[in-house]
């Protein structure tokens, strides 16, 4: 999915981030380097944000330079190098926040005094490229507090409906929507803005129900509200349990929602004019059915074991 040219962006930015935290305030760095580390798995903190099922924060602005571009291959280096930096330091001062919020066990509150960084480097990445009176400025700021807000809203909500989910719950990742709109100002391209705007809102949407959907056991054990689990609530009978019923028509019923906005997620994407896009969402469709194909034959297993146990 990641050209070459912006692995080494994102691993250069990693590892920037490391630097200039450690320069900057080597005993802050001392207490949240292992954490940023913790969160990739493995010893290069660049694996996190390259993962094939993370959301595709850093290649939406490189897919939107390439569509804008009168030279769609040739990149400009250092703009998307600020713009992998920035998300990365803002992904970190949002998930910080998300952590402790949703009680994680491992969430140090100790943590939080690096969000002065966090915050100054994502927004700092802008500044040689837009003015203070630039128009670029109202959108990052409405954006940025709209991400705060859904966030907020999200941790109280109790019994989501589906316009909800749509307009709070799936707005979370709306600060991808900053890089990508920095594109476009940066090109001069603002027609297509509004396009990609209502893309990265339904793949919010797409990505955040997926990750419900498969999740829903872990869910429904740690008492996590989700859409999905509301639904199903809804829908099943009451003498029927959660378990039962996704196992009936629940995870079939996900499956469709999903199919049906991914239909429209490849139809944006070719009003977009932008081949790796549709290229990105073939491959998560793929890796989507593989996952339902691996989850439906569970569901069989469990079925004859049960009806083996019952003769």
């Amino acid at each position: 999915m990641y050209h070459q040219l912006l692995r080494n962006i994102i691993k250069e930015s990693t590892f920037r981030l490391h630097r200039e935290l450690t320069e900057a305030a080597p005993f802050m760095a001392e207490q949240v380097i292992p954490w940023l580390k913790g969160l990739s798995g493995t010893a290069q903190p660049e694996d996190y944000f390259l993962h094939p099922m993370a959301f595709p924060m850093l290649l939406l602005p490189w897919w939107c330079e390439q569509a804008c571009s009168p030279q769609p291959d040739v990149a400009d280096v250092p703009f998307q190098t600020a713009l992998a930096y920035s998300t990365i330091n803002g992904y970190y001062y949002i998930r910080l926040i998300d952590n402790l919020m949703d009680g994680d066990a491992e969430a140090n509150p100790r943590l939080l005094p690096t969000l002065n960084f966090f915050h100054t480097q994502f927004q700092m990445a802008y500044q040689p490229y837009f003015a203070a009176d630039h128009a670029f400025w109202p959108f990052f700021k409405a954006t940025w507090f709209r991400s705060g807000e859904s966030a907020m809203q999200d941790a109280l909500l109790t019994d989501l409906d589906l316009s909800q989910f749509k307009q709070i719950v799936a707005k979370k990742v709306c600060a991808a929507k900053i890089p990508v709109a920095a594109v476009c100002y940066y090109q001069q391209h603002l027609d297509v803005l509004g396009s990609w705007i209502y893309f990265i809102d339904l793949l919010g949407c797409w990505h955040q129900m997926t990750n419900d959907l498969f999740d829903w056991h872990k869910d429904l054990t740690h008492q996590t509200q989700t859409y999905f689990l509301a639904e199903v609530r809804r829908r099943k009978q009451p003498s029927a349990s959660v378990a039962e019923w996704v196992v009936k028509e629940g995870f079939d019923w996900g499956c469709q929602l999903l199919g049906s906005w991914m239909a429209e997620l490849h139809d944006l994407a070719e009003r977009l004019e932008s081949p790796p896009l549709t290229a990105y969402l073939q491959t998560r469709q793929a890796m989507f059915a593989q996952k339902e194909a691996e989850v439906k034959q569970g569901f069989q297993n469990i079925a004859s074991l049960l009806a083996v146990f019952s003769k």
